[in-house]
C-alpha cells in the first residue's frame, strides 16, 4: 500500500508520519529538520498492513523535480492513498499552484484513487488561517474534482492530524480483502484464548499502540496510547537491575538476561495480564474478576495451544 504524503515544506508531514506509525510524541518531533527529497520508509499498521510511505520533501529545489517529466510517473503512480498537507498559518498562492500540480499529476498516474485527502495543518497556532487556505485551495476546482477531495483541519501538536490519518488508513483496510482475512483469523485466535477463561483480550500494535484486535465483537478506532509504543521494555529495566543484584548474593556466575514474559497488574476487582506476542504485538487480558481459578486459567491460556497459535500466526511473514 503506497502513502504519498506531499505538500509545501514546513507543513508537518513527516511529523505526522512519525507520530502515528511510529508511536513518538510530539516533543520528539518538534524540531524535525526538513526532509531532503523522497523519504521512504515501511510500516506495519495496526499489525494488519503494511504501508510504503513515501514522504516528500517540499523545499522547491525538490518540487521542481517531483514534477519533471524524469521523474513524476515514479512519485505519482501507483498511489493507495494520497495526503496532501499545508501549514495552515501562510497563505501563499504557490500552495495552489502546487496542488494544482499534485492533482494533475496524482489523476494522470492513479486515477483509480476515490479521494484526495487535504490537511490543513497547525490550527492550534494563533496566527492559523485554515478558512483562508481552505478557499484558496477550493475555489474554482473543477465540479469533477471537488466531490473527490476532502478537506479536513487539524493539528499534529494536539493529535487530530494522526486521528485522521488513523480513520483514512482504517478506510482502506475495510476495502482490502487480504487484510481483512488476517484480521478475521485473529479475531478467531483471540476468541479461542476466552472461551477457556472468565477474560477479555486485546491485541496491540506495539510500534504505535494501536489495537488490532480484541473479544469485544468490533474492530473499532479506540483512541491510541498518545501515539507512544507498546514497549515492555519500559517495565523491565528497573527489575534487570534487581534481578542482577540477587544473582550475585547467590552466587550465580553465568547470568542470563531477563526476558519478562507476563506482567501482572492488579486492581480492586480484576486481574491485567500483558505479554508479548512478537516483536511488534502485545497482549492484555483482564479477568472479570480476581478468583484465582479465573487468573490460573488465563495463565495457563498465555502458555497454552491457543495463544502458541497466534504467536505463530502473528510472527510469520504475511505480505
Amino acid at each position: 500500500m503506497k502513502i504519498l504524503l506531499f505538500g509545501p515544506q514546513n507543513a508537518g508531514k513527516t511529523s505526522l508520519m512519525r507520530t502515528t506509525c511510529l508511536g513518538y510524541n510530539f516533543m520528539k518531533v518538534a524540531n524535525l529538520k526538513p526532509t531532503k527529497g523522497i523519504s521512504r520508509e515501511n510500516f506495519i499498521f495496526r499489525g494488519i498492513m503494511e504501508l510504503n510511505v513515501w514522504d516528500a520533501g517540499g523545499q522547491e529545489r525538490y518540487l521542481e523535480r517531483y514534477f519533471s517529466e524524469s521523474q513524476r510517473e515514479l512519485i505519482f503512480s501507483e498511489v493507495t492513498t494520497a495526503i496532501f498537507m499545508v501549514d495552515s498559518s501562510v497563505v501563499d498562492s504557490r500552495g495552489r499552484e502546487i496542488f494544482n500540480k499534485f492533482l494533475e499529476y496524482i489523476y494522470e498516474f492513479s486515477p483509480h484513487l476515490e479521494k484526495v485527502y487535504v490537511l490543513l495543518n497547525k490550527i492550534d497556532l494563533l496566527e492559523s488561517k485554515e478558512d483562508d487556505v481552505f478557499k484558496l485551495l477550493s475555489t474554482d476546482l473543477a465540479d469533477n474534482i471537488r466531490y473527490k477531495i476532502a478537506f479536513t483541519p487539524v493539528s499534529v501538536k494536539e493529535g487530530s492530524a494522526q486521528h485522521r490519518l488513523i480513520e483514512i488508513l482504517d478506510y482502506e483496510i475495510q476495502k482490502s480483502t487480504l487484510s481483512m482475512q488476517r484480521l478475521g483469523r485473529i479475531r478467531f485466535l483471540l476468541d479461542q484464548l476466552k472461551m477457556s477463561t472468565l477474560s477479555e483480550y486485546l491485541l496491540f500494535n506495539q510500534p504505535d499502540g494501536l489495537l488490532i484486535s480484541s473479544t469485544f465483537g468490533k474492530f473499532e478506532s479506540l483512541k491510541p496510547l498518545e501515539f507512544m509504543k507498546f514497549e515492555m521494555g519500559t517495565l523491565d529495566s528497573n527489575l534487570y537491575v534487581i534481578y542482577q543484584k540477587i544473582m550475585e548474593l547467590l552466587n550465580m556466575q553465568n547470568l542470563s538476561p531477563l526476558a519478562l514474559s507476563t506482567i501482572v497488574f492488579e486492581s480492586d476487582v480484576c486481574f491485567v495480564l500483558v505479554k508479548e506476542v512478537s516483536e511488534s504485538a502485545v497482549i492484555m487480558a483482564v479477568t472479570k474478576n480476581k478468583k484465582m481459578d479465573v487468573f490460573s486459567s488465563v495463565i495457563n491460556a498465555l502458555t497454552g495451544d491457543s495463544f502458541n497459535d497466534l504467536k505463530e500466526f502473528m510472527t510469520k511473514p504475511q505480505f
